[in-house]
């Protein structure tokens, strides 16, 4: 019964919207025609991967699957080239939308649709688990000179790095780089620290166990994970967020949280 007038009562708001509010949502009509979701998504542990034969596994692969089973749309997958061109790359039409969750953050929330919560995220640092930070108590303890950061254009090592640590270091990757050269960086130890969220870590180290460590219990931010749409896609994000919300309601979306490590 719920289901029901959850799905009338979006019925009853569409109909009062005027028609120039849908007029440009492109995503949403290219996936009208092709009856087909272009997923923009980012390689990371259990996140989204690829198992042996290249098949795309994870736990996006297993929301869609849910998603492709309520409302008939298949889904293919695209690699997210840079997170720095993200927004740019969604509202060309690269992806119809980003389908692995990605933070709702102050710095981006402006650029674009964020959808329906799937789950909190705070943003914590972390070490390499071989580091002695046993004499690090406090965050305001890393903005020093001593230390160095890793982090990429767009993502958030580059974005909170400077701003709340200025005094220390920041190797800076270049764009096109993907996510995995950051944790290569503090393997290397050529970097002391990573800034992830909590479910970006879980999806790393349950691919790689024992490999980080958080460095204080305090998070850095807070913040939520969210699916991503253009900015123009009002009624693509109108339908999806009814679609994750009844996956959520029947319990299906906890489940797959927990399959894959993600749960807080």
């Amino acid at each position: 019964m719920k289901h029901i007038v959850t799905v009338l009562s979006l019925i009853l708001l569409l109909s009062f919207l005027p028609a120039s509010a849908f007029a440009e949502d492109k995503a949403f009509k290219r996936i009208q025609e092709k009856r087909e979701i272009n997923c923009g998504v980012y390689v990371l542990g259990s996140i989204f991967s690829y198992d042996k034969d290249g098949n795309p596994q994870g736990f996006t692969v297993d929301l869609f699957k849910e998603v492709s089973e309520r409302t008939g749309l298949k889904v293919k997958y695209k690699e997210i080239s840079s997170f720095a061109t993200l927004f740019e790359d969604l509202n060309v039409g690269h992806y119809d939308m980003v389908c692995s969750p990605i933070l709702a953050l102050p710095s981006t929330i402006m650029n674009g649709l964020f959808g329906t919560f799937i789950s909190y995220d705070p943003i914590n640092i972390y070490a390499s688990s071989e580091m002695d930070i046993s004499d690090i108590t406090n965050l305001k303890q890393l903005n020093d000179s001593k230390y160095t950061f890793v982090g990429m254009d767009g993502e958030l090592g580059g974005i909170y790095a400077p701003k709340k640590f200025p005094k220390a270091k920041l190797n800076l990757l270049p764009l096109g780089m993907t996510p995995a050269n950051m944790f290569l960086e503090i393997d290397g130890k050529k970097a002391d620290f990573i800034v992830l969220s909590s479910i970006a870590e879980k999806a790393y180290s349950k691919e790689n166990p024992g490999k980080l460590q958080q460095v204080t219990d305090k998070s850095l931010v807070p913040s939520t994970v969210r699916l991503f749409f253009p900015e123009d896609s009002l009624k693509l994000q109108s339908n999806m967020d009814v679609v994750i919300d009844d996956i959520k309601r029947d319990g299906s979306l906890d489940k797959l949280l927990l399959k894959h490590g993600l749960n807080n």
